[in-house]
């Protein structure tokens, strides 16, 4: 079992977790505030302006694409998955059979699904 208490000291935080006989102490320091440049009118704010094409070469944006095109398919499976959930439901499987087709418990389905 895991217990977590945090207390303020000064400007940092410590965390303190057990778990059983274990105990571990952690300190987190605050984040550095970034400075942003102020907006000027017609200024990219990215910084891609910046950038000088002789020295900084292009990379292909292939990965990136994956990355999206991913989490997209993985968007349209949780879809299929929560109305394929439905209609067992509706045609009156339990909530044990759905978890045994989850590879899960009925509990543990029915948190994300029954509600």
């Amino acid at each position: 079992m895991t217990t977590m208490k945090k207390s303020q000291a000064g400007s940092r935080r410590i965390v303190r977790m057990s778990t059983g006989a274990m105990s571990h102490v952690q300190t987190i320091k605050p984040r550095t505030p970034i400075a942003v440049p102020a907006a000027n009118p017609g200024q990219d704010e990215t910084g891609l302006d910046q950038l000088d094409p002789q020295s900084t070469p292009g990379r292909d944006a292939k990965h990136f694409r994956g990355i999206i095109t991913a989490r997209k398919q993985v968007a349209a499976a949780e879809e299929a998955l929560h109305a394929a959930v439905r209609a067992a439901r509706e045609a009156g499987d339990s909530w044990t059979v759905i978890g045994m087709a989850l590879g899960t418990t009925r509990q543990a389905a029915f948190q994300p699904f029954g509600k």
